[in-house]
């Protein structure tokens, strides 16, 4: 299981100091609750461009059938991680990194990232990929493949600093897989 793999806390290009942990933590606040709000404050901090950029549709919120999925969390076959910044005394999520086992892919998973526009550009999206990088490790993952829009130039550009190959353009699509040590 991923509970095992530890927090870290790191400084962002722009100075502020940033928490990188897991979503969801039994016997902590973290609860799947306080995660969908956390996800529906950031979402609201996502240009209409991040937003297609992450879910490939403009979208101008999440629906509570959305809110679910993206929360159901087990932290072995689905797991995520956070990234959170202290803002007077609150804890504020600014990214959220994913994935979920592929059905009849027991080595695979696909996963997604998602950093509020506020915070993109500084280091998050590298930190939160790899934890879940770890996480996939750790729970005997070979492959995370991430279904990425051929215009979403930045979240390729973080995929090319791991291992990883671009096996497949799928529609609007680059498939990246990226290799799990």
């Amino acid at each position: 299981m991923t509970d095992s793999i530890s927090a870290i806390d790191f400084v962002m290009k722009n100075g502020i100091p940033c928490r990188v942990q897991l979503c969801v933590e039994p016997n902590t606040r973290h609860t799947a609750e306080f995660l969908k709000k956390q996800i529906e404050i950031g979402f609201q901090h996502m240009s209409a461009r991040s937003r297609i950029s992450r879910f490939a549709t403009a979208m101008d919120h999440l629906t509570e059938q959305q809110l679910d999925y993206l929360t159901d969390l087990d932290g072995k076959q689905r797991v995520a991680w956070c990234a959170t910044v202290t803002n007077d005394g609150e804890e504020q999520g600014i990214g959220i990194a994913r994935y979920i086992n592929l059905p009849d892919e027991t080595d695979m998973a696909e996963f997604a990232i998602t950093v509020v526009d506020d915070y993109q550009g500084q280091g998050v999206g590298y930190q939160l990929l790899r934890k879940l990088i770890q996480s996939a490790s750790q729970n005997g993952f070979k492959i995370l493949r991430g279904y990425i829009l051929m215009t979403n130039t930045p979240m390729l550009a973080l995929c090319n600093r791991f291992e990883s190959k671009r096996s497949m353009v799928d529609g609007p699509f680059v498939i990246v897989d990226i290799i799990v040590e």
